[in-house]
Protein backbone atom coordinates (compact mmCIF):
# COMPACT_ATOMS: atom_id res chain seq x y z
CA UNK A 1 0.00 0.00 0.00
CA UNK A 2 1.76 3.37 -1.02
CA UNK A 3 1.60 5.89 1.29
CA UNK A 4 -0.67 8.58 -0.71
CA UNK A 5 -3.70 5.97 0.23
CA UNK A 6 -2.55 5.54 3.97
CA UNK A 7 -2.47 9.09 4.81
CA UNK A 8 -5.78 9.91 3.01
CA UNK A 9 -7.29 7.21 4.79
CA UNK A 10 -5.72 7.83 7.78
CA UNK A 11 -6.76 11.47 7.84
CA UNK A 12 -10.23 11.13 6.83
CA UNK A 13 -10.25 8.48 9.68
CA UNK A 14 -9.29 11.04 12.19
CA UNK A 15 -11.88 13.93 10.77
CA UNK A 16 -14.15 11.44 11.56
CA UNK A 17 -13.09 11.00 15.01
CA UNK A 18 -12.25 14.39 15.36
CA UNK A 19 -16.10 14.92 14.93
CA UNK A 20 -17.27 12.42 17.01
CA UNK A 21 -15.43 14.11 20.03
CA UNK A 22 -16.86 17.25 19.13
CA UNK A 23 -20.46 16.31 19.01
CA UNK A 24 -19.52 14.30 22.28
CA UNK A 25 -18.29 17.18 24.33
CA UNK A 26 -21.33 19.20 22.97
CA UNK A 27 -23.21 16.98 25.75
CA UNK A 28 -20.98 18.99 28.72
CA UNK A 29 -23.30 20.83 30.32
CA UNK A 30 -22.48 23.97 33.01
CA UNK A 31 -20.29 26.85 32.95
CA UNK A 32 -16.30 27.01 34.46
CA UNK A 33 -15.20 29.89 36.52
CA UNK A 34 -14.32 31.55 33.16
CA UNK A 35 -16.84 32.11 31.00
CA UNK A 36 -16.53 29.01 28.78
CA UNK A 37 -17.42 25.71 30.09
CA UNK A 38 -16.50 22.61 30.37
CA UNK A 39 -16.77 21.68 26.61
CA UNK A 40 -14.21 24.22 25.77
CA UNK A 41 -10.85 22.52 25.57
CA UNK A 42 -11.78 19.19 24.21
CA UNK A 43 -14.09 20.95 21.19
CA UNK A 44 -10.86 23.34 20.63
CA UNK A 45 -8.47 20.33 20.68
CA UNK A 46 -11.37 18.32 18.37
CA UNK A 47 -10.98 21.16 15.91
CA UNK A 48 -7.71 21.48 15.55
CA UNK A 49 -7.08 17.74 15.05
CA UNK A 50 -10.03 18.24 12.33
CA UNK A 51 -7.86 20.96 10.67
CA UNK A 52 -4.63 19.02 10.56
CA UNK A 53 -6.30 15.43 9.44
CA UNK A 54 -8.04 17.75 6.73
CA UNK A 55 -4.54 19.33 5.80
CA UNK A 56 -3.04 15.50 5.93
CA UNK A 57 -5.69 14.56 3.32
CA UNK A 58 -5.15 17.28 0.89
CA UNK A 59 -1.28 17.13 1.36
CA UNK A 60 -1.93 13.80 0.09
CA UNK A 61 -3.59 14.81 -2.92
CA UNK A 62 -1.82 16.91 -4.14
CA UNK A 63 0.90 14.76 -4.43
CA UNK A 64 3.01 15.82 -1.09
CA UNK A 65 3.12 12.17 1.28
CA UNK A 66 6.40 9.73 0.99
CA UNK A 67 7.26 8.36 -1.95
CA UNK A 68 8.68 5.50 -0.13
CA UNK A 69 7.57 3.98 2.96
CA UNK A 70 10.12 2.56 5.87
CA UNK A 71 9.89 -0.73 7.19
CA UNK A 72 8.44 -1.49 10.31
CA UNK A 73 11.34 -1.47 12.92
CA UNK A 74 11.57 -3.71 15.93
CA UNK A 75 13.23 -1.38 17.96
CA UNK A 76 11.20 1.17 17.18
CA UNK A 77 8.27 -0.98 18.09
CA UNK A 78 9.32 -1.63 21.15
CA UNK A 79 9.94 2.33 22.05
CA UNK A 80 6.30 2.95 21.11
CA UNK A 81 4.98 0.53 22.91
CA UNK A 82 7.01 1.63 26.21
CA UNK A 83 6.40 5.02 25.60
CA UNK A 84 3.06 3.99 25.62
CA UNK A 85 3.16 2.21 28.46
CA UNK A 86 4.77 5.22 30.61
CA UNK A 87 1.98 7.17 29.35
CA UNK A 88 -0.90 5.22 30.70
CA UNK A 89 0.91 4.79 33.66
CA UNK A 90 1.29 8.13 34.27
CA UNK A 91 -2.85 8.72 33.35
CA UNK A 92 -3.47 5.86 36.09
CA UNK A 93 -0.72 7.49 38.73
CA UNK A 94 -2.17 11.23 38.03
CA UNK A 95 -5.04 10.63 40.27
CA UNK A 96 -2.74 9.11 43.30
CA UNK A 97 0.16 10.97 42.95
CA UNK A 98 -1.60 14.64 42.04
CA UNK A 99 -0.94 16.45 38.21
CA UNK A 100 2.19 18.18 39.09
CA UNK A 101 4.06 15.57 40.77
CA UNK A 102 2.79 12.63 37.94
CA UNK A 103 3.77 15.37 35.51
CA UNK A 104 7.10 15.81 36.77
CA UNK A 105 8.05 12.21 37.32
CA UNK A 106 6.77 11.27 33.92
CA UNK A 107 8.70 14.22 32.30
CA UNK A 108 12.19 13.15 34.23
CA UNK A 109 11.55 9.11 33.01
CA UNK A 110 10.75 10.22 29.76
CA UNK A 111 13.48 12.09 28.75
CA UNK A 112 15.55 9.51 30.80
CA UNK A 113 14.28 6.48 28.68
CA UNK A 114 14.87 8.97 25.72
CA UNK A 115 18.31 9.20 26.26
CA UNK A 116 18.94 12.67 27.66
CA UNK A 117 22.30 11.67 29.97
CA UNK A 118 22.59 14.93 31.86
CA UNK A 119 20.48 14.69 35.16
CA UNK A 120 20.43 18.40 35.99
CA UNK A 121 18.83 18.67 32.90
CA UNK A 122 15.91 16.13 33.15
CA UNK A 123 15.31 17.42 37.17
CA UNK A 124 15.72 21.49 35.78
CA UNK A 125 13.24 20.60 32.94
CA UNK A 126 11.05 17.97 34.45
CA UNK A 127 10.39 21.07 37.38
CA UNK A 128 9.98 24.24 35.12
CA UNK A 129 7.33 22.33 32.73
CA UNK A 130 5.52 20.89 35.27
CA UNK A 131 5.45 24.20 36.92
CA UNK A 132 4.34 26.17 33.89
CA UNK A 133 1.87 23.64 32.90
CA UNK A 134 0.61 23.66 36.54
CA UNK A 135 0.69 27.31 37.06
CA UNK A 136 -1.33 28.13 33.75
CA UNK A 137 -4.18 25.55 34.05
CA UNK A 138 -4.46 26.22 38.34
CA UNK A 139 -3.70 29.87 38.21
CA UNK A 140 -4.41 31.71 34.73
CA UNK A 141 -7.47 29.19 33.27
CA UNK A 142 -8.27 28.20 36.78
CA UNK A 143 -9.32 24.82 35.71
CA UNK A 144 -8.89 22.54 38.95
CA UNK A 145 -6.55 19.70 38.25
CA UNK A 146 -6.17 16.03 40.30
CA UNK A 147 -4.37 16.84 43.51
CA UNK A 148 -3.37 13.55 44.65
CA UNK A 149 -2.86 12.28 48.21
CA UNK A 150 -0.68 15.50 48.77
CA UNK A 151 -4.01 17.64 48.63
CA UNK A 152 -4.03 20.21 51.08
CA UNK A 153 -7.34 21.28 52.79
CA UNK A 154 -6.03 24.82 53.65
Amino acid sequence: MDSKRIDIGVGIGLCVFSLAVYLSAAQYAGRGVNSYGPEFFPQALAALLFLASGALVIQALRGHALKDLEPLDRRGLINATVTLGIAIAYLLLMNVLGFYLATGVFLYVMMWFLGQKKLWVRILTSVLVASFVYGLFAYFLKIPLPEGLFQSDL
